[in-house]
């Protein structure tokens, strides 16, 4: 390689922005993210839930592999459950993530343990799980869009449980 390719390649290396491939949670993520699941599981009377690294990393790899999927959206085959987010990137606080899926909880009626026709509620469930102990999230950013994955163990949303 002549001097001239070198230079041109570290001019490329290191003045082109590079999106991170994908990150599990930063500490203040991780204290965010742990308090609004808490606030909404405390809500309903159920155990607060741990932070896992061990989930964080499994939410890691799979936000990867959304990124390496063209930037996709769908749910891992894990043993875990696992809800997603995604919203423009830098345009929403973290609390939003955890927020907008307990914001389910107007579309979920407790008695019939079932969601108002045509509305989505597993979401809400799956954070308020009352067997659910852990999580761990990872986040990635694609195409201008930060995709959050929350991995939960034990899972929720088993079909005929109520959630609490």
């Amino acid at each position: 390689m002549n001097y001239l390719s070198l230079a041109i390649t570290l001019y490329f290396l290191f003045s082109c922005p590079i999106e991170p491939t994908s990150s599990v949670a930063t500490p203040e993520e991780i204290a965010v993210l742990l308090e609004r699941h808490n606030f909404w599981r405390k809500e309903v009377g159920v155990p607060p839930l741990e932070w896992s690294d061990e989930l964080a990393n499994s939410a890691n790899k799979w936000a990867v592999s959304l990124k390496n999927d063209n930037c996709g959206f769908y749910h891992s085959k894990t043993e875990y459950g696992e809800n997603l987010w995604s919203g423009t990137s830098g345009a929403f606080p973290v609390s939003e993530v955890v927020d907008s899926w307990a914001d389910e909880q107007k579309d979920y009626n407790y008695e019939k343990n079932k969601c108002k026709t045509g509305k989505m509620c597993g979401h809400y469930t799956q954070v308020v799980w009352k067997n659910t102990q852990k999580v761990g999230c990872a986040k990635v950013n694609c195409k201008g869009m930060t995709t959050w994955v929350c991995q939960y163990d034990p899972p929720g949303n088993w079909v005929g449980k109520k959630p609490y």
